[in-house]
């Protein structure tokens, strides 16, 4: 195949409602059919078993809304960014929706951190108590926890890897947005944090409602997106 017309796309899209109950696996036949369904002049791996050529930069876990998510892939003919995010749009299903298509301007390896907004309540705890309890929790020199990694559970400190960006507490509990590490090299997710919260502070949650807001590379002048 002649591969001077190939072009990499980066597509920024959204995942809310019933969609975040959706795995990462069915997350990509999901898009494999839809890409299929628009016709849209994409790129197949070459062999024995051809299929659509996408990947995605740290997919957010089962359970979780995103305003951020992306997925790149490849197309072999001109077509204008508008019209991939309309014909894309055109075939997706309820939860999810393209909102920016565009050229990648960074890598995977560059993500640093992410920002999460998270709602948390429990039994018979006040949002004013779970906020006081909360920042108590990231006062201590250390938030020890067990994390999961491919060779086993590994104990970590948390700490250096939040920042608390707002902590508003309301009738029912706590709105909060934490700045978790993120990326190839470390990378922790709003659950590890609340589990610690939980053990650490002896409450037991009953609900905790996350949303990926936006991810960010490692630029450390600025708050620099990933794009």
């Amino acid at each position: 195949m002649d591969m001077s017309n190939v072009r990499d796309i980066r597509v920024f899209y959204t995942r809310r409602d019933a969609a975040k109950y959706i795995s990462h696996l069915d997350i990509n036949r999901c898009f494999q059919r839809a890409l299929a369904r628009s016709h849209l002049p994409v790129w197949y791996t070459q062999g024995f078993n051809p299929h659509i050529y996408i990947t995605f930069a740290m997919p957010t876990p089962l359970g979780y809304e995103s305003d951020c998510e992306t997925m790149d892939l490849r197309v072999i003919e001109e077509i204008s960014m508008n019209e991939i995010k309309d014909r894309l749009n055109a075939a997706l299903p309820m939860g999810f929706r393209v909102y920016k298509v565009a050229a990648p301007v960074h890598k995977p390896d560059d993500i640093a951190v992410c920002d999460y907004q998270v709602l948390a309540s429990a039994p018979h705890k006040t949002g004013a108590e779970l906020e006081v309890m909360f920042r108590e929790m990231l006062t201590r020199d250390t938030i020890l926890v067990e994390k999961k990694t491919k060779k086993g559970f590994k104990e970590i400190d948390l700490k250096p890897f939040i920042e608390l960006k707002s902590l508003e507490a309301e009738d029912d509990g706590i709105r909060l947005v934490l700045r978790l590490a993120a990326g190839t090299t470390i990378n922790i997710n709003p659950t590890l944090v609340f589990d610690a919260f939980s053990k650490l502070c002896d409450v037991e949650l009953d609900c905790i409602r996350v949303k990926k807001l936006q991810v960010y590379t490692d630029n450390p002048i600025k708050d620099e997106f990933f794009e």
